[in-house]
């Protein structure tokens, strides 16, 4: 740069933060008609101005545009120190569509923070940053970035999954697993090919031959029935569309188990996936949000009707409220506690249960009448059928896990959220 135009931008920028108004669009202009010149004055002035909330600086990056992207980055490495990803990721949200060529070209930057806080800004983007989809695919594959490309993912929205299609039919191979994942994430695998469809079904059965509990955790709600006869709860739930689940697939699928679909008619219809795991120690535990709440509007008396007994298990992540209900068929709801319910106890103790009187602290009028100390329903779980968290590989298990969903025909690839095998 000559040493006139360096003058002569330090000039305009000093003269920018002295004044406001029409004065100030003047030399925010003349700022953008010196072009890739004014850029790195401006990036030392940015800072300032920020603080002081004018816009000025910020504004003329902006309209200068792709050579103010490369020369963002470029200084953001300078003296092999990495940026900050945080501020380097709001200093490229600066930038319009217009720059979208030069932000996807960051995604191959050899600096970490360069590639994150590129697909940060293009996640800013929004729809207009539709073109970048094939330069963001690789990074669903990668634990740093995964996080940030799903967020792009759904900044796209079900727009997207045209061309994600396009990818498995036709290529390039390297992006095909990609585009799984991304049509998985969005809810759009119904869309999938006949060829990839049956595929995907012939993983699962291979995988369902040597099926292993995998390393994710347990929901914090179930409901457990005895596993001869368990095919009666679909029914009493109003379950449908039964299709082999491994244990992988039912425990990440629990992240997202709502959809929403469009009826005939067009109007929106929720519908929840349940997940059913294989035989374990003499009981099928069903899992999903759908099932939160079941003792109390009457699920877990058709339950216990269709099965024999149903027993219902929730905890919150805090261990600070439980709740465990236990339903007989011909009895209904036999016993149940639920922390800071008025009252917490329903029922007489059942003979397992530990007598109040053992509390070491106990007196008269301490309790609820009809209390015992069994108010631990993960406890509760493991006197009585299972708890998950004690399930391990000597655990008898028998037959395989299904999902389910709560209406007929919505299809299987509606829910968001890619599975594990």
């Amino acid at each position: 740069m000559e040493k006139a135009t360096e003058q002569h931008v330090s000039g305009l920028v000093e003269l920018l933060g002295q004044v406001a108004g029409g004065d100030a669009g003047d030399a925010v202009a003349r700022l953008v008609a010196a072009g890739e010149a004014a850029v790195p004055a401006l990036l030392a002035a940015r800072p300032e101005f920020e603080r002081s909330g004018r816009p000025e600086v910020a504004q003329a990056l902006r309209e200068i545009g792709p050579p103010a992207v490369r020369a963002a980055a470029a200084a953001s490495t300078e003296g092999g120190i990495p940026p900050k990803e945080r501020e380097l990721a709001a200093l490229l949200g600066l930038f319009d569509a217009r720059c979208l060529d030069e932000l996807a070209a960051l995604l191959g930057h050899a600096v970490p923070e360069v590639r994150g806080a590129a697909l940060t800004a293009l996640h800013g983007l929004g729809p207009d940053a539709r073109p970048a989809l094939a330069a963001v695919l690789p990074f669903l594959g990668n634990r740093r970035e995964e996080f940030s490309a799903r967020r792009f993912l759904d900044a796209l929205g079900p727009a997207a999954a045209d061309e994600l299609l396009a990818v498995r039919a036709d290529g390039p191979g390297r992006l095909r697993r990609h585009a799984l994942h991304a049509l998985a994430h969005l809810g759009a695998c119904d869309g999938l090919s006949a060829r990839d469809r049956a595929a995907l079904e012939r993983l699962v059965r291979i995988k369902l031959l040597d099926d292993r509990l995998p390393d994710e955790m347990w929901d914090f709600h179930w409901v457990a029935v005895p596993g001869e006869g368990y095919q009666a709860a679909f029914d009493a739930l109003g379950l449908h569309d039964r299709t082999p689940a491994t244990l992988a697939m039912g425990l990440t699928g629990r992240v997202h188990d709502e959809a929403v679909v469009a009826r005939p008619d067009g109007t929106d219809l929720t519908v929840h996936r349940v997940f059913v795991t294989p035989e374990i120690a003499g009981w099928r535990l069903f899992f999903g949000t759908v099932l939160v709440n079941c003792p109390d509007d009457g699920r877990l008396e058709r339950l216990a009707e269709a099965c024999g007994q149903a027993h219902y298990c929730y905890r919150d992540g805090y261990e600070d409220c439980h709740h465990w209900a236990i339903a007989e068929r011909g009895r209904g709801v036999v016993r149940s506690f639920q922390t800071y319910r008025e009252p917490a106890w329903t029922g007489d103790p059942l003979p397992w249960e530990e007598p109040q009187t053992e509390d070491p602290l106990w007196e008269p009028g301490m309790y609820e009448p009809n209390a015992s100390l069994e108010s631990d329903a993960q406890a509760v779980a493991g006197r009585l059928t299972v708890d998950p968290e004690e399930i391990d590989e000597d655990t008898p298990m028998a037959g395989h896990g299904w999902f389910a969903v709560t209406a007929p025909g919505v299809g299987r690839g509606v829910f968001p959220g890619a599975l594990s095998v």
